[in-house]
């Protein structure tokens, strides 16, 4: 009978812990990647779109194949978004990073190591641009760009 009473104290001791470790918060998933400090935004993002966007394309482009995080930091927008169309129409298959700190993930671990090819210049950018908001394509990519405080961003690339 004691040993009986034994078993029966262990399991409940056992339960309760389980118990309470299911109740606690599982922590917040972080950046894989620390956070670099950005650059000074580039002399470029602050002129007139015609001339920032192509070397905003440029610089990113650059700053990819030299696995440069600081300077991509400084090119992209806090609320940026990159969006993998993965080949097709369907947006439900898209896979997408959300944010500058995942934008840099991404980067880190799916670009670097397998850099981009350098771009051909001139860029052959088809650009529209709206007041503070803009967007071109390049190929099967498509930008937006937006001015905030007095200079361009990238805000979002889709390819």
């Amino acid at each position: 009978m004691r040993r009986w009473r034994k078993v029966c104290a262990l399991l409940a001791f056992v339960t309760g812990v389980l118990w309470l470790a299911g109740c606690t918060r599982a922590p917040a998933p972080t950046s894989i990647v620390p956070s670099p400090s950005p650059l000074p935004a580039p002399a470029f993002a602050a002129l007139p779109a015609a001339d920032a966007l192509p070397a905003l394309v440029l610089a990113e482009r650059a700053a990819a194949r030299r696995s440069d995080l600081p300077l991509l930091a400084a090119l992209w927008a806090e609320d940026a978004r990159i969006v993998d169309g993965r080949g097709t129409a369907d947006s439900s298959d898209d896979y997408r990073w959300q944010g500058r700190a995942a934008l840099l993930d991404r980067y880190a671990v799916a670009v670097f190591p397998a850099p981009p090819p350098p771009l051909a210049e001139p860029l052959a950018l088809e650009i529209a641009a709206d007041g503070d908001v803009a967007t071109a394509t390049l190929g099967g990519d498509r930008w937006r760009f937006v001015r905030r405080a007095g200079r361009w961003w990238l805000l979002e690339l889709v390819y």
